[in-house]
């Protein structure tokens, strides 16, 4: 081990930006292969101080050479998910990693944002790594962004009118177009790709108009602007802020004294009052407190209309919408009496979350539920036999259907190529899932995709090694990584066939909707116009 550390300090490759030069280093990826890693590029300045809740501002310059060859741990203020659940992070949390096999060439660019239900997670490289995707020789980005109050404040005026997160991720890839030629990056060769809440980003920067001509690509995992949980709390944004507001004991409806009067409260307390601002019954029906939103009255506005307005004109480049089979298994605890009583008398308001998507009438959610009870359940309650075909609804009431609603819009408007997937293998890696319950059913849980295209250092704990070869999940993690990064290259997923891609994944169009479902093999399936009731 000695050795190796010798050997890592002893190649320090040195990257000249715009802001000055940096110190990165060569390390060792899990298949045994060596990258160059510069991990912690500032792309703004700290928003702290008066920049708390105000849009980035670009990075200081500095002098000499900057040394981010050492680990950094940069993640904006939140509460732990795990125990003791403290709250961890700080304000300065604007920083980048970029991840490369050389800096020569022009490699394609894929730029990762995490999830995390705009409240939690981060970009660092102790909770996720390249290196599976470096393997097919791409480079790699990973950006934080503000997250919570500090990211998504919204009071409805312009002091605070939310989407300062948003606004971070289009400042990085500002960063990614000025600076990635230097690590070997093509400027003009973007695909942006995220999971869960960074999915919704992800969909929020196609349709902002200030992100035009910043990315050439996207990806879409489990998380769409359509999803209920991503817009469900808009109408309340404002109240929600106010709460805060007077949950850290100031009563105003004034926005700009609101936001002087938060200026002044510790990031710890803020953190700590946002998890009292939505009741049992909100949070029960996956309302958030935080998301974007249309931020017109903003000084510089980036989502500038509604959101309906902009999704009917957003960017007009190659995307891979996807979604997990069972992606509810993360968000069930247990099968206790006690849980399936509580989903029995939750079900109607799930379905209710429906309306939006299939633009429904109060008699035909009536309707609706009640063709559900037959469908999923043999018009009976939900039962422990039937928590499985629970799971399926849930999954598809808040992410399939969204996905699929993108999908049907997109293949109406758009010239560029739209692919469709769901995700429904069941593997030995451990994911996000594992680490925050205990499995209650089979099949594949929210974002356990992500788990075969990055190397998840906090999974990967109790056996480091990536899959071995030959086995089912490598077999998997192949598939993935050759895809996405083929998309990446070309916009077309499987341009290169092989043992591994032995499929041509075709684009939906509005004549032939299909879709490519990952199991134990690939298959490209007819999407059924109803994925509600289909069997």
């Amino acid at each position: 081990m000695k050795l190796v550390r010798t050997w890592l300090t002893m190649r320090k490759p040195i990257v000249t930006v715009k802001q000055g030069k940096l110190e990165g280093a060569e390390l060792k990826s899990a298949l045994g292969l060596s990258y160059l890693a510069f991990r912690g590029i500032p792309f703004a300045a700290p928003p702290v101080g008066n920049l708390r809740f105000k849009d980035p501002q670009p990075p200081l310059s500095w002098t000499g050479i900057k040394d981010i060859s050492k680990e950094q741990k940069y993640l904006a203020p939140q509460k732990d998910e795990f125990a003791p659940f403290g709250i961890i992070g700080d304000e300065d949390c604007l920083y980048l990693n970029v991840y490369a096999n050389s800096l020569n060439q022009s490699k394609p660019v894929m730029f990762w944002i995490h999830g995390g239900a705009f409240i939690v997670g981060n970009s660092s490289f102790y909770e996720s790594r390249p290196d599976y995707l470096l393997a097919k020789d791409v480079v790699v980005v990973s950006a934080n962004h503000r997250l919570g109050a500090f990211g998504f404040l919204n009071l409805g005026h312009r002091v605070a009118p939310g989407n300062f997160g948003l606004k971070d991720l289009i400042a990085a890839l500002e960063w990614v177009k000025e600076n990635i030629a230097n690590f070997g990056g093509d400027p003009n060769n973007v695909t942006i790709f995220g999971a869960s809440a960074g999915g919704a980003l992800v969909h929020s920067l196609l349709a902002s108009p200030c992100a035009r001509g910043l990315f050439h690509k996207a990806i879409l995992h489990s998380g769409t602007l359509y999803c209920p949980w991503a817009t469900r709390g808009m109408k309340n944004r404002t109240a929600y802020g106010f709460k805060l507001v007077s949950l850290l004991g100031k009563d105003t409806t004034d926005p700009v004294e609101a936001v002087e009067f938060l200026r002044t409260v510790p990031a710890k307390n803020i953190v700590e009052a946002q998890e009292s601002i939505l009741s049992l019954e909100d949070t029960k029906a996956f309302t958030l407190v935080y998301g974007v939103d249309h931020d017109k009255v903003a000084e510089n506005p980036v989502l500038p209309q509604s959101i309906e307005q902009l999704l009917e004109n957003d960017a007009n480049v190659p995307v891979i919408i996807s979604y997990t089979e069972h992606e509810y298994i993360m968000f069930l605890k247990d099968k206790s009496e006690k849980t399936i009583a509580e989903i029995n008398r939750t079900l109607y308001t799930h379905v209710n979350n429906l309306r939006s998507s299939m633009k429904l009438e109060d008699g035909e959610v009536e309707k609706l539920f009640e063709m559900v009870k037959d469908q999923y359940f043999g018009g009976k309650p939900v039962i422990e036999k039937t928590l499985s075909n629970f799971s399926k609804l849930i999954s598809l009431i808040y992410f399939g259907i969204p996905a699929l609603t993108m999908l049907k819009d997109r293949v109406k408007r758009t010239t560029a190529p739209n692919y469709f997937c769901v995700f429904s293998y069941v593997g030995n890696e451990k994911t996000q899932t594992d680490r925050l319950v205990k499995r209650q059913i089979s099949g594949a849980s929210h974002i356990d995709d992500i788990a075969y295209l990055l190397y998840l250092p906090k999974c990967k704990i109790e056996n480091p090694d990536p899959p071995a070869i030959g086995t089912k999940d490598r077999i998997t993690l192949e598939r993935m990584t050759r895809m996405w990064t083929n998309f990446a290259k070309t916009g077309d997923p499987t341009s290169v066939k092989d043992e591994y891609v032995n499929v041509t994944w075709k684009p939906a169009t509005s004549k032939e909707l299909c879709q490519l479902k990952i199991d134990d093999e690939l298959q490209l399936l007819p999407l059924p116009q109803d994925i509600l009731f289909a069997k």
